[in-house]
């Protein structure tokens, strides 16, 4: 190995996670410094996921030797801190498709189903959404676009990956709050109320999907005139049961384990393009309808895919 510091836009972050894992296998005399300056080419901005795919390319075998070298500690640490924390939910400036679809592929891999990282792992179109926490009263309870969604499919060697802003979460405009004369809910455009009333109290509590593996089908007859995407399992949902418009601890009685049915759908939204852009969600998962012909292009037909949902760091 070469022991100058390499061009970043010639780092393949899977690539170097392999033969590292490889050389610890193999019990092969690492050179510290030159391991070290090709991390250092990473800029900070890079970083967690750069250590986010050595961590999942990390074999058994491999950990076991690394957790022996007294001088690797530091980077042992790196890799244990990005197996344990939550990924971002930002844009960074990859340099190549490949660093993000390593990238973004390491995500899905530590946080999905083991029949996800199948198809991950052959080739077939999966999607992962990073799910930052917003507020169901912001932008006057139309929800906000702050989420990302990444389309990925491996073909050979050649990586498909297509990022689009994605709402996860509903607007308060749905609330029954919002209709009932609740001050926190002043500025809000009342729409219709939707949701369940999970804590028995006479009002029915937004919600959101929670965190976790989903698999998608092609909803027969579309949603709100357009192509949209359907489970066909019960989605288990989390309610805002006090009404604050956040999903949190302090939400009793907030898991709904069948309230929700299949109603959470992938399906367009209001366009994001405009000044104070309205997501239409209620609970769904919405995509920009100025960006859904990209994206059901990015989609294909399918027979299905999987979809997994994870919560970014706060």
């Amino acid at each position: 190995m070469s022991g100058r510091r390499p061009d970043l836009a010639q780092l393949d972050f899977g690539n170097f996670a392999r033969q590292f894992d490889r050389c610890l296998r193999q019990d092969r005399v690492i050179a510290f410094s030159q391991w070290r300056d090709i991390v250092a080419a990473v800029p900070p901005g890079l970083q967690d996921f750069f250590w986010r795919v050595v961590e999942v390319n990390l074999s058994p075998a491999g950990e076991t030797r690394l957790r022996a070298l007294r001088e690797w500690s530091a980077f042992y640490g790196e890799i244990l801190d990005a197996r344990f924390r939550r990924p971002s939910a930002d844009r960074p400036q990859f340099r190549t498709t490949k660093q993000a679809f390593d990238s973004y592929s390491a995500i899905f891999w530590r946080f999905g189903s083991t029949d996800a990282r199948f198809d991950l792992r052959f080739g077939r179109l999966v999607l992962l959404a990073l799910r930052k926490e917003s507020s169901t009263i912001a932008n006057h309870g139309k929800g906000s676009y702050d989420d990302l969604l990444v389309v990925m499919r491996r073909t050979g060697r050649f990586r498909e990956l297509t990022s689009f802003p994605i709402c996860t979460e509903p607007g308060a405009q749905y609330s029954q709050r919002a209709g009932s004369g609740d001050k926190r809910y002043k500025g809000v455009g009342f729409k219709k109320a939707d949701g369940v009333d999970i804590n028995k109290d006479g009002i029915k509590d937004a919600g959101r999907m929670t965190e976790g593996t989903y698999q998608y089908f092609e909803k027969k007859g579309g949603f709100l005139g357009d192509r949209a995407f359907q489970v066909k399992n019960t989605q288990i949902a989390e309610r805002d049961t006090d009404g604050d418009g956040r999903f949190t601890q302090d939400d009793k009685s907030r898991i709904d384990p069948k309230g929700a049915g299949t109603s959470m759908y992938i399906h367009r939204g209001g366009a994001d393009n405009v000044l104070e852009p309205n997501t239409w969600s209620a609970g769904c998962q919405t995509v920009p309808k100025n960006r859904y012909p990209i994206f059901l292009k990015a989609v294909g037909k399918p027979n299905a895919f999987y979809y997994v949902l994870v919560n970014a760091a706060s």
